[in-house]
């Protein structure tokens, strides 16, 4: 089997994607034979196996990586295909055709969907609407985050983002009398929306309220530099810390600190009210209570540890979020009972099963 992605899986700003596409990989190899899969850097495209270099070869365009991959398939005898999407031109119908041509089994994963609103390039998003409505005439199954039954004419295989929960370490975060600690981990984006929990922090301040509510920023991105903006006119500087790119220990470092996470809060920009980001799975897995501002389809709107906000424009309240905070922390053991939820639900193997039984059919 080959799992194709055109990422470069080595940048630090992608090591969240990296570590779903190895958990998934990880998964995959517990059902099915050997797994390779690609990955893209420096025009260069490479054939993995595990952490093994197996192939690489000069790729300057998508056309080079397509007619690559294409010959790796023949050369490694390749009868199942799990892709990555990158959206869809001419030389990637190309590739699909002649996985057709060949019987290969072929899924294709959508990450998000509708995705539209997070394309900048006109070109590329008029190039991808036209070519996209021939891919049914290829892919045989799409795996999507959503609850579509088709997307383009395709079936769906309905799937969850999940995390491998054994590398995550659990929190053990004790209780501070009037101080609450807010971390938001991300690549701020504009879909993040953390404008919203500023405004709330600001609205707070401006009242009287007696807690000591602080966000940490853990990332660095696009809306870095309007949150540093809306921070100073707010007056929150002793509030709000921008701690840069963390991965590793000296992130678990700072999620100890942390009373609440912070997911999404923007996704109404992009024209989305429903998905399943990886952060929340990971977020439930440290035993972290969080908020976020969609509909999540792996968490129910009740649920004790979960806080789902409005997916607008209106800023998150302070006093929701502490009442929120006090209501979990008067439980006992709610650390343990959100790590023992996310074992149960949000671990890749169990969330792979459905791809990995049609592919063995």
């Amino acid at each position: 089997m080959l799992y194709v992605t055109y990422c470069d899986l080595s940048r630090a700003n992608l090591m969240g994607i990296r570590k779903k596409v190895i958990a998934q990989i990880s998964a995959f190899e517990k059902n099915i034979e050997r797994i390779f899969y690609t990955c893209y850097a420096g025009q260069m495209i490479y054939l993995m196996d595990g952490e093994k270099l197996v192939e690489k070869e000069a790729a300057a365009t998508r056309k080079d990586c397509n007619l690559i991959l294409n010959h790796w398939i023949d050369q490694y005898n390749i009868t199942r295909v799990y892709i990555r999407y990158n959206l869809t031109d001419k030389y990637f119908l190309y590739f699909l055709k002649s996985l057709k041509e060949k019987k290969v089994k072929t899924v294709l994963e959508i990450p998000t969907y509708p995705y539209d609103g997070e394309l900048s390039n006109n070109y590329t998003k008029m190039e991808d609407a036209y070519y996209r409505k021939q891919l049914k005439e290829y892919v045989d199954r799409i795996a999507t985050y959503t609850n579509d039954r088709d997307i383009w004419g395709i079936s769906c295989i309905n799937l969850k983002n999940g995390i491998d929960v054994e590398n995550i370490p659990v929190s053990t975060r004790k209780k501070e009398q009037k101080i609450i600690n807010l971390i938001a981990v991300s690549s701020m984006a504009p879909w993040h929306g953390y404008e919203r929990i500023l405004e709330g922090m600001h609205q707070y301040y401006q009242g009287d309220g007696t807690y000591k509510i602080i966000l940490r920023f853990v990332g660095e991105g696009k809306e870095e530099n309007y949150y540093k903006s809306l921070t100073e006119k707010y007056n929150l500087q002793s509030f709000v810390i921008f701690c840069g790119k963390m991965l590793g220990k000296e992130l678990d470092e700072k999620f100890e600190l942390s009373d609440i996470a912070v997911g999404s809060l923007g996704m109404y920009k992009t024209g989305i009210f429903e998905g399943n980001p990886i952060k929340g799975a990971e977020y439930c897995a440290r035993g972290i209570p969080f908020i976020y501002g969609y509909n999540d389809t792996r968490f129910a709107q009740n649920q004790e540890f979960a806080m789902q906000v409005s997916n607008d424009e209106q800023a998150v309240s302070m006093k929701v979020v502490i009442d929120f905070y006090e209501r979990i922390v008067s439980k006992q053991g709610y650390q343990k009972i959100m790590r023992d939820y996310a074992v149960k639900c949000l671990t890749w193997e169990g969330i792979m099963k459905p791809v990995i039984d049609y592919l063995n059919e």
